[in-house]
């Protein structure tokens, strides 16, 4: 009996993927991330195996898999490299999501199609050079003018700018925030220079610069100013997504400094042997468990259509920071050699601080968490979870 309760289907596809990922991804991650270069193979592979249609309805081609296997998903990949989990988390679990749920037919039939099969690639554009918190009021401007929409600003910090092909971006029409769907090679649109990152190597994250740029209104995804609404259920499940990533990450850096400590010998037996050694491990396996149990709960919630904001907030936050406290605890216990990139711990370290922040921040989710607890009338603030009204 699985002690989580998983379905055949969902071991299957936990099984499957687990064997990609010790297969193909794990012994590529360390070259990865010292070329930082985006592993442009493995995600032909993802494709041909139907995981980049993972989110995707299949009639569109896609596996359409409940969000409890793509948690699963999720969290195998990022155990065997952080950055091709992010970059698979972004096309599947942002753009695809919100054109497969939002979209009008013809955007589903011209889109979903190729971003399963991954013939095209996704991405989102939400954060701001002038910050991402306040999702509700962004600054790049969309004007309708007859069949176009002129589109005027910037993004921050979009992951897989550099390599995707469709990017759902949100902007101001004047009476709310909307989503529209651009296309790389339109004029006027261009990306930036692949960011030099922490973390998260071979992930690559860009600005995006829209300069007047002429966007078909057919483009819009749902009506115009219900954008925010749209992806503010987006972000509530892609806090589910973030959060086993991290799980993912916590689990590399539990399985690292288990083995070395059963290992490495010091006064004559393994360092395991020692509280101060012992009782951290005791610690990460007891939060990284914590923090999956919230994650695969809050993917079951999701599955059965009931309300998630709180505990996808309550599962990110919890995740991202468990994550954090294994990957450092990781680098301890391997002492001088956890601090060398010969070991993948400092990898692990740097890539888990990315979910402390991305996804909306640790902050955030607190202050959501709180005021989904005190009420908002007692706590009253825009945030992407809460869409502000025009």
């Amino acid at each position: 009996m699985d002690k989580y309760g998983l379905t055949d289907s969902q071991l299957a596809v936990r099984e499957g993927i687990r064997r990609f990922a010790a297969e193909r991804i794990a012994p590529r991650a360390a070259q990865i991330d010292e070329c930082d270069e985006f592993p442009t193979e493995l995600f032909d592979e993802l494709g041909k195996l139907g995981y980049l249609g993972a989110a995707i309805p299949t009639e569109y081609g896609g596996s359409a898999l409940d969000m409890t296997s793509i948690a699963l998903v999720l969290e195998e990949i990022s155990r065997a490299s952080g950055a091709v989990g992010s970059s698979y988390n972004a096309h599947i679990g942002l753009a695809s999501t919100l054109i497969a749920e939002h979209g009008s037919s013809a955007q589903k039939q011209r889109y979903l199609p190729e971003l399963a099969s991954g013939r095209k690639l996704g991405g989102f554009g939400l954060t701001e050079p002038s910050g991402g918190s306040d999702a509700g009021h962004p600054q790049t401007r969309a004007v309708r003018e007859g069949a176009v929409y002129r589109v005027n600003g910037s993004k921050a910090f979009n992951t897989n700018a550099t390599v995707a092909d469709v990017f759902v971006i949100t902007a101001d029409t004047g009476n709310g925030v909307s989503a529209l769907i651009l296309e790389r090679g339109m004029p006027g649109f261009t990306i930036g220079a692949a960011d030099r990152k922490m973390g998260m190597r071979g992930s690559p994250t860009a600005m995006l610069h829209f300069d007047d740029v002429q966007v078909p209104a057919d483009h819009l995804v749902g009506p115009e100013g219900s954008g925010f609404r749209a992806f503010a259920r987006t972000l509530d499940k892609g806090r589910i997504a973030v959060a086993a990533l991290s799980v993912g990450l916590a689990a590399a850096a539990l399985e690292a400094s288990t083995a070395y400590a059963r290992e490495r010998q010091q006064f004559g037996r393994p360092i395991g042997a020692f509280q101060g050694v012992a009782f951290p491990i005791a610690e990460m396996a007891t939060e990284t468990e914590a923090a999956r149990l919230l994650t695969l709960n809050v993917a079951r919630m999701y599955d059965a259509g009931l309300p998630i904001k709180t505990e996808a907030a309550m599962a990110k936050y919890f995740a991202a920071e468990a994550s954090l406290r294994a990957c450092s605890h990781a680098i301890e216990i391997l002492g001088g050699y956890g601090y060398l990139r010969d070991a993948p711990v400092e990898r692990y370290y740097r890539d888990a601080k990315m979910y402390q922040i991305g996804e909306g921040t640790s902050q955030i989710q607190r202050m959501v968490i709180a005021r989904e607890i005190l009420g908002r009338d007692v706590l009253r603030f825009d945030l992407p979870s809460s869409p502000s009204k025009p």
